[in-house]
């Protein structure tokens, strides 16, 4: 452990935010309770079994909105969709939102790190004023932000750290917001290709993006922009029901292989 915090302690914190407590987009930080009988986990190297999908916007927020069709709608969806193909694949999978309501955008990441999920998945419809933009986009955080409140990162427990100084506790955090940033631009691009494939369609690359949703999760993740509902050939695409079970079942093989190679 000491030379894993020295390690990170030569590192500069790229993309790391601490963010003062009381602030609106600080996340709730999860109570940690030290128990004796667990050990430290080292970050990085826990099994996914656990992992939380985002269907984006809903309730009073449609999202992208053309050719009478909204992406709330298909969000929700596809989102359904992927639940049931991961759950088969035998992940544990719990939802954001399984109806149509709103969710503020810190609730959303704060439900995962509250549930200490392995992964967080946010789906997406993209638009364009540009209407022959067409193809699928894969987002990973850019920046990581922390609650400065004092807690530790998940499975990492007090008595464990021999100095539970502020600055091991940004080098822990720093340390366990690296990797997760570093996992989730290759899930990205596992995720990109697998639906390339599937769909039959351009993947526009995987981007590193300061979105809240992304930023405020603690664990490797993702935001998928499955297609743009402002091109009208995407648009019918979308529309359809089988078309939605092929986008499902390519972001959960890019999953599935994702955690293969872990």
């Amino acid at each position: 452990m000491k030379k894993v915090l020295r390690r990170a302690a030569a590192t500069a914190s790229v993309g790391l935010l601490v963010v003062a407590a009381g602030c609106a987009a600080t996340p709730v930080a999860p109570r940690l309770t030290a128990t004796a009988s667990r050990p430290l986990v080292s970050p990085g190297l826990v099994p996914v079994r656990a992992i939380v999908i985002d269907a984006g916007h809903g309730g009073k927020d449609p999202g992208a909105s053309h050719y009478g069709l909204r992406e709330k709608t298909f969000t929700l969806d596809i989102a359904r969709r992927l639940r049931d193909e991961l759950a088969a694949s035998g992940f544990s999978v719990t939802m954001t939102r399984d109806r149509d309501e709103f969710l503020a955008l810190s609730r959303r990441p704060s439900l995962a790190n509250r549930l200490q999920a392995d992964l967080f998945v946010s789906i997406h419809v993209n638009a364009n004023h540009r209407r022959h933009v067409s193809g699928v986009e894969v987002y990973y955080p850019r920046q990581s932000v922390i609650d400065a409140t004092g807690a530790l990162p998940p499975r990492v427990h007090t008595e464990e750290v021999a100095s539970l100084t502020a600055g091991v506790r940004h080098i822990l955090w720093d340390l366990v917001l690296s990797r997760s940033r570093r996992k989730s631009a290759t899930m990205a691009r596992h995720i990109c290709r697998t639906m390339q494939a599937r769909l039959g369609v351009r993947c526009r690359g995987t981007h590193g993006a300061r979105f809240v949703v992304l930023r405020e999760a603690w664990m490797p993740a993702v935001l998928v922009e499955v297609g743009y509902v402002s091109n009208r050939q995407e648009a019918q695409q979308l529309s359809r029901s089988a078309y939605r079970q092929t986008i499902a079942k390519a972001i959960a093989e890019g999953i599935v292989a994702y955690t293969s190679h872990l």
